[in-house]
C-alpha cells in the first residue's frame, strides 16, 4: 500500500532471452520464489458509530509458532484505541484472561518517520506460551474517531488502513500484515468496501453489515460512507464511489478504464478481481495526510479528483496510484534495500499513461518540467533537489520526504531509461514475468535484476551501478563543424562517466530533420553524419530520454542553492 501522493504528503519469473524471443532458445524457468514468513491470522469486527465518532472492534488473532518460549507479548495499537481487553484462548497453558499494561507511546517504525503514532502495550498471561506453540487471541476495544494517518470516523465517511495507524492490534516481531476475516457494520444506508473477497449477502449488506475474507497477507483496510454507486463493466470492473453524484461519472470512469488498459499492458493482467475507486472529502483527506492512498483492490482519492471533468487531467496523479496495484500489490522487493523504488516503478506507470494517452509531446513536458496538470514530478524537480542539498544514491536510502521525493523523480525516470536501454516491449515482457501469478508476493532485488539481463540478453549491471549507486547525473556536452553538408560532432563529459545512448537530431533550415544514434561510453564519442541538407542546428537527445544537466537545469540548481544561503 502507499499513501500521500501529491502536494499533500506527511509523509507498492518468465523472461524470454533475446534469442527466446526468436524463438531460438527456451526461456530461463522462474526463480524460486522467497519462503513467505507465516502471517498472522485476524477475525475482526468493526462497529463503525458516525455521529459518535468511533468505533468498537472486537476479533481473534492466531499468532504462528515461536522458538521460544513467550513470558509476553508486545501489542502495537493507534493511540486513539482504548479500553484494550486481551484474553488466551490457546494454548492451553495460559489460557485465560490476560494482564495488559501500557507500555509506551511513540512513533512506531515505518517508511517515514513521524508518518505513524501507535501505543504499545504489554499483554501477560496467566502462564508463559510453550515454544513452538500457536497462540489465539480474543480482543476488544473502542477507538476515537479523531482524524489520524489514515484513520478517521465522522458523520461524512469513515475509513482506517493498517498501514497507517494501526486501528488494529499488531505484534511485535510477527509480519505486520496478516490474513483473515473482516466484518464492518455501519449504519443503515452507509456501504464499506474492503478489498477483500465479499463474503455477506445482498440482505446483510441492506441491514448494515459487510463481511469479507482475506486469503492474503494485506493490511486490513476499510473505508464506509453514505455511498452512491457508479460501475463499469469491462475485462477488470471498475466502480466510482461518490459522496455526491457527478454527471460526468460514466465517461470519467471510461477514462479510468483507457489507463487501466495501459497499465495492463505494461505490467501484466491486473492482479484483482476488480478496482473501485473511492471517495474521501479533501479537507479529511489533507489533516489524515494523504491525497490518495491505495489498498488492495481499491484506490481512496480525495474528492477532487471526482470532480474534474475529465480523466486526462489525471493520467500522472491517478496513473501512478493504480499502478500501485501491482507494485507493492502483486510484488514488492524482499529485502527491501532500494527503499521507495516501488513508488519509483508507480510513478514509472503514471509516465507510461501520460505517453500513451496524452502523447509523445505531453511525455516530453512530463520528463522536462512536470505533467502540466500535476506538474510535480520531473528532471526539474529532481534538480532543485541536488540544489537544496539532498541528493543521494537511491540504493540504500533510508526513511524521509527527501529521500521519496527523489525516488519520484530520478527513480522513476531511470526506470523509463532502462525501458529505452533495453527496448519498451522487452522491458514489458520483464515486467509481465515479474508479475505473473503472484499477489502479495515478494521477489528479491537479485532476482529483479536477473530478470531484467535475462530479458534483455545482456548483463545490465553498468546500468543499475550508474543510476542507483551514485548520487547525480551525466553532464554531456555537445560539439560540432560542418563541412559543405556533412556534419562532424563530439559528445564529451566529465568523470565519473555515464554509459548511455544519446540521440542526436541534425536540423536543416528547411524544416529537415535527421536523427543519429551515438553510445557513449567514457569520455568522449564522436560521430560523422551526411544529412543530405545543410544543416544549421545540432541537438542533443532532443526528447530528453537520458537525465541529465543542461544549462537551464544548472542555472535552476544554482538559484535553489543561492536562496538556501540566504539569511532569513
Amino acid at each position: 500500500m502507499t499513501a500521500g501522493r501529491g502536494r499533500f504528503r506527511n509523509l507498492p519469473f518468465q523472461v524470454a532471452l533475446l534469442g527466446a524471443a526468436l524463438g531460438c532458445v527456451p526461456p530461463p524457468e522462474r526463480p524460486p520464489a522467497r519462503p513467505e514468513p507465516r502471517a498472522p491470522d485476524y477475525s475482526l469486527s468493526v462497529r463503525v458509530l458516525p455521529a459518535e465518532r468511533r468505533l468498537e472492534v472486537t476479533g481473534t488473532l492466531r499468532l504462528p509458532p515461536a522458538d521460544t518460549t513467550r513470558e509476553a507479548l508486545r501489542l502495537r495499537l493507534s493511540e486513539r484505541m482504548a479500553d484494550l481487553r486481551v484474553e488466551i484462548l490457546e494454548p492451553a497453558p495460559g489460557a485465560g484472561p490476560a494482564s495488559v499494561e501500557r507500555a509506551s507511546t511513540g512513533a512506531s517504525p515505518g517508511r517515514v518517520a513521524g508518518e505513524r503514532l501507535s501505543g504499545e502495550w504489554i499483554v501477560r498471561p496467566g502462564r508463559a506460551i510453550p515454544a513452538r506453540q500457536p497462540v489465539l487471541l480474543r480482543f476488544s476495544y473502542q477507538g476515537s474517531g479523531e482524524v489520524a494517518f489514515l484513520h478517521y470516523i465522522g458523520p461524512e465517511v469513515a475509513f482506517a488502513s493498517g498501514w497507517g495507524d494501526p486501528w488494529y492490534p499488531r505484534v511485535e516481531g510477527v509480519p505486520g500484515m496478516g490474513t483473515g476475516e473482516l466484518t464492518v457494520q455501519v449504519p443503515a444506508g452507509w456501504k464499506s468496501i474492503t478489498g477483500g473477497v465479499r463474503r455477506s449477502t445482498a440482505e446483510e449488506e441492506a441491514r448494515g453489515t459487510f463481511r469479507s475474507s482475506q486469503p492474503l497477507p494485506t493490511y486490513f483496510t476499510f473505508c464506509a460512507g453514505p455511498y452512491t454507486v457508479v460501475r463499469r463493466a469491462g475485462a477488470v470492473p471498475l466502480s466510482a464511489w461518490l459522496l455526491k453524484p457527478r454527471d460526468h461519472a460514466d465517461a470519467w470512469l471510461a477514462g479510468v478504464s483507457a489507463m487501466q488498459d495501459v497499465l495492463g499492458a505494461e505490467f501484466g493482467p491486473y492482479p484483482f478481481e476488480a478496482l473501485a475507486l473511492v471517495e474521501v472529502p479533501r479537507a479529511i483527506a489533507r489533516q489524515a495526510g494523504f491525497n490518495a492512498f491505495s489498498p488492495s483492490g481499491f484506490l481512496v482519492l480525495n474528492s477532487r479528483a471526482f470532480d474534474v471533468p475529465d480523466a486526462r487531467y489525471l493520467h500522472e496523479w491517478l496513473g501512478h496510484e493504480m499502478s500501485h496495484q501491482w507494485f507493492p500489490h502483486a510484488v514488492t522487493w524482499d529485502p527491501p534495500g532500494f527503499l521507495y523504488l516501488e513508488e519509483a516503478l508507480a510513478e514509472y506507470g503514471g509516465m507510461r499513461v501520460v505517453e500513451e494517452l496524452a502523447g509523445p509531446e505531453a511525455a516530453r513536458r512530463q520528463r522536462t518540467s512536470g505533467f502540466e496538470y500535476d506538474p510535480i514530478y520531473s528532471a526539474a524537480a529532481y534538480f532543485r533537489l541536488v540544489g537544496a542539498g539532498v541528493d543521494q544514491p537511491l540504493a540504500g536510502m533510508g526513511p524521509g520526504i527527501d529521500q521519496r521525493n527523489l525516488a519520484y523523480n530520478k527513480g522513476s525516470l531511470v526506470f523509463d531509461m532502462l525501458s529505452r536501454e533495453i527496448g519498451r516491449d522487452r522491458f514489458r515482457q520483464v515486467l509481465h514475468g515479474v508479475t505473473r501469478g503472484r499477489r502479495m508476493s515478494t521477489i528479491t532485488w537479485r532476482a529483479f535484476l536477473d530478470a531484467v539481463d535475462a530479458g534483455s540478453g545482456r548483463d545490465m549491471g553498468w546500468f543499475f551501478d550508474q543510476w542507483l549507486n551514485r548520487a547525480g547525473a551525466p553532464d554531456f556536452r555537445l560539439s560540432w563543424t560542418r563541412q559543405g553538408d556533412s556534419v562532424r560532432g563530439t559528445v564529451t563529459q566529465g568523470a565519473p562517466f555515464y554509459r548511455a545512448h544519446l540521440e542526436i537530431e541534425l536540423r536543416g533550415g528547411g524544416g529537415e530533420r535527421m536523427v543519429r544514434v551515438v553510445e557513449i561510453t567514457g569520455a568522449r564519442a564522436a560521430f560523422t553524419a551526411a544529412p543530405g541538407f545543410r544543416t544549421v542546428d545540432v541537438v542533443l537527445d532532443p526528447d530528453y530520454e537520458v537525465l541529465r544537466w543542461t544549462p537551464e537545469y544548472r542555472a535552476l540548481a544554482d538559484s535553489v542553492r543561492s536562496a538556501r544561503s540566504v539569511p532569513p
